[in-house]
């Protein structure tokens, strides 16, 4: 510029202008100056912070110093920003950052800031805290507008636990009213070189490229709630990176521990999403190499493969080959028919899936499994490998699935029992006549406890290989076992089969608490149980057997102690679940090589008897309630005799009646809390009759006995310690007497 020709042309400038220039350009210099120190001023004291954190507990900001050389524009060092918004909590850091401010638009309540500039820039975000619900809206609210957030040095950011490192630079814009306001945010994007993701410690994504645009429309707080805003998002992600390594460490019982190490996986992923759905062509494509231990200690290799790709609908294709016995293995094809992502109920994406998933895998619980086959009394449960071959049309397990656990802990409540031990389960879903799916399961207990629901830590039997078969009849709603008399459609819908054998009883007073133990009861000796039963899917039995067989045991029978070989086939077929009674016609009870001492003192040994129930009822509650007409079969009648009176008591001549062999006897029999009941018991052979009524109850003992032998004959009356013996006209005397009450 020529300094002559300025200078010549201010001489021109008439004297009254060239003063008003002067204080013109003076006021404006005294504006400048007082704005350069109120400016500065504000930024440098406390006073910035305090008029812009009038709402600490939603918005605040920090700076170290800061500077302003032209109005509406600023520099800040060291800025700190935080937030809490619902039950979320943010911050972001920057180093330095400047901008400029809109200054007319502050004449209409509205911040306006076309650009703000921020170098090296780390932020957080934290979901969980406390709540803090918005104030309602309110009209005449301040506009934050800010046209473009730019960062060149973005250098991590988090999201909870996971971290995201690397360099980065994004531009954001957002648009929001303060008191309950209108909220925009413009269309944003993000990219990262050198990325590292990470979650916690474990690494999942490193030399990545990462590349995000994002948008939400404008909407107010009542237009748009929590994840109700996704509705209005558009984004677009797309990543490209090496994975890590999966590394699956199997331990001897079959435990799971994962974890990741350097590898030379590799994900790339290109998704959109448009206002709650995936875009037409979206896809992911996940390699991830598998090493580790399986559960012998031998090292292998191999690798997870994930695929997604969407068109009109949306298909997921995941692959991990099997090799070495107990760790991961899948492979899964699922079609989702259309794009939609659930984003309130994450299951309504079950109806919209169809496919197949082969896998093997480990859960920390199986309790699931137990509930899948609708067996309220059998439960499986404790941490175990599933080998899985499901097929899955609209959302529901089809038939013609498989499911197989190697090892599990299985509980089975049945009719008051609980029997537990580690087992095999097999499933299977079975199509039936109306395409209904109908479960099947086979459980194998190569061990196996039997104990008292009441006393589930105290088991009274103890046994090998348990097998239990359980299968549906016809289909089951799952809607329907929620409703009153659920359990009654189970049983019905449901069958089961209970077997085992010869397991170990160690001691036989264990069965006293089934026992009305003053008439019948163990004092000792050990024996076996087994089982073949049908039960129904509520765990009732339905019919079956139950076999008790024991040498040597100690007994106590109508109150005379025995030693005897005992063996007991129980044939049950159900009566009446409610009441839980059962018709045992056909059961038989063996005992041999019974040795006892008769009330005398005398000892008898070798004596025998079969008994018969050709028509009875069993009561199972505790303690069981048995009665009905019995068939008998004795070596003699000696122990008949014995419950009456001592032998010396007797008629010499009645000793030749028990020396005259075997005898057949019929009777009604009843064993009821503290009664016992024989009733009509007519024994005898060709040589000799016996008839009697005997009532036991408590210490009570009251009856009669008729015997004959040819022409001789004696009745003797019991009532509790005093006997009384009748030689003549005995069999009118006996038949005189009333029956005996139950």
């Amino acid at each position: 510029m020529d300094l002559n020709f300025v200078a010549r042309a201010w001489q021109r400038v008439p004297q009254t202008a060239q003063i008003w220039i002067r204080r013109i350009g003076f006021a404006l210099a005294c504006v400048y100056g007082v704005y350069l120190v109120a400016g500065n001023v504000f930024l440098n004291t406390p006073l910035g912070e305090w008029t812009a954190n009038r709402k600490p507990e939603k918005f605040q900001i920090a700076w170290g110093r800061g500077i302003t050389l032209w109005p509406g524009r600023v520099q800040v060092w060291d800025v700190l920003i935080k937030g809490h918004a619902a039950r979320a909590t943010w911050s972001v850091n920057a180093e330095r950052a400047s901008g400029r401010i809109a200054l007319l638009p502050l004449l209409r309540k509205t911040v306006r800031v076309p650009e703000i500039l921020a170098y090296e820039v780390t932020g957080a975000v934290d979901i969980g805290g406390p709540h803090k619900p918005p104030m309602p809206a309110r009209p005449g609210g301040w506009v934050l507008q800010f046209d473009r957030i730019h960062s060149d040095s973005i250098r991590s950011g988090r999201l909870g636990e996971l971290v995201l490192d690397g360099v980065g630079r994004a531009d954001v814009g957002f648009f929001k009213q303060l008191r309950g306001g209108a909220l925009e945010l413009m269309p944003s994007l993000a990219h990262f070189e050198n990325a590292r993701l990470r979650y916690g410690k474990e690494a999942v994504l490193r030399d990545g490229r990462i590349d995000a645009e994002f948008a939400i429309a404008r909407h107010t707080r009542d237009q748009a709630r929590g994840i109700a805003k996704l509705m209005l998002t558009d984004a677009r992600l797309k990543l490209d990176g090496k994975a890590p390594t999966l590394r699956i460490d199997v331990d001897p019982q079959g435990r799971i521990v994962l974890g990741n190490v350097a590898g030379n996986g590799r994900a790339q992923i290109d998704l959109g999403f448009a206002r709650g759905s995936l875009t037409p062509g979206s896809r992911l494509r996940w390699h991830t190499p598998v090493t580790g231990r399986d559960g012998r200690g031998a090292q292998f290799s191999d690798a997870l493969d994930i695929a997604l790709d969407v068109d009109r609908d949306t298909h997921l294709v995941a692959r991990a080959p099997a090799q070495a016995e107990g760790r991961l293995s899948l492979d899964a094809d699922i079609t989702v028919r259309g794009t939609q992502v659930p984003l309130k109920e994450v299951r309504s994406l079950l109806p919209r899936s169809s496919g197949h998933v082969v896998g093997r895998w480990h859960f920390a619980s199986l309790r699931w499994l137990g509930n899948f086959f609708h067996a309220p009394w059998l439960s499986l449960d404790g941490a175990g490998v599933v080998d899985a071959d499901v097929r899955v049309v609209d959302g529901r397990v089809a038939g013609g699935s498989r499911v197989g656990v190697p090892d599990v802990q299985a509980v089975a409540h049945v009719m008051g029992n609980r029997i537990s031990g580690r087992a095999r389960a097999d499933g299977r879903l079975d199509t039936g006549p109306n395409d209904e799916v109908l479960p099947h399961l086979e459980l194998r207990m190569e061990q196996f406890d039997i104990a008292g629901d009441d006393a589930p830590a105290r088991p009274f039997v103890r046994g090998k290989d348990l097998l239990l078969r359980l299968e549906s009849v016809t289909g089951v709603d799952r809607q329907a076992l929620r409703q009153p008399g659920a359990m009654k459609q189970v049983g019905q819908a449901m069958r089961a089969h209970l077997t085992f054998a010869d397991a170990q009883v160690p001691d036989l007073r264990a069965y006293n608490r089934y026992l009305p133990n003053d008439h019948l009861r163990f004092d000792g000796g050990a024996g076996t149980l087994s089982g073949d039963l049908t039960l129904d899917g509520a765990g009732a039995i339905g019919h079956g057997t139950l076999g008790v067989d024991a040498r040597a045991a100690r007994m106590h029978l109508a109150g005379i102690a025995l030693r005897t070989d005992v063996d007991i086939d129980t044939k049950l077929r159900r009566a009446d679940l409610r009441r839980h009674t059962f018709n045992i016609d056909g059961t038989r009870m063996a005992l041999r090589n019974v040795s006892f001492t008769e009330p005398g003192g005398e000892s008898r040994s070798g004596w025998w008897t079969r008994i018969d129930l050709q028509r009875a009822r069993m009561d199972w509650d505790r303690p069981v309630s048995i009665d009905g007409q019995a068939q008998i079969a004795m070596k003699d009648v000696g122990f008949l005799l014995a419950l009456f009176s001592r032998q010396r008591d007797y008629p010499k001549w009645m000793d030749k009646l028990i020396g005259a062999g075997q005898a057949q006897a019929n009777g009604k029999v009843r064993l009821a809390g503290q009664t016992l009941l024989l009733n009509d018991v007519n024994a005898d052979n060709q040589r000799y009759d016996v008839l009697a009524r005997l009532r036991l109850h408590g210490k009570q003992r009251n009856g009669s006995l008729y015997a004959k032998w040819g022409v001789l004959s004696c009745a003797v009356a019991v009532d509790n310690g005093r006997r009384d013996f009748h030689l003549i006209k005995a069999r009118e005397w006996y038949d005189a007497q009333p029956a005996l009450m139950r």
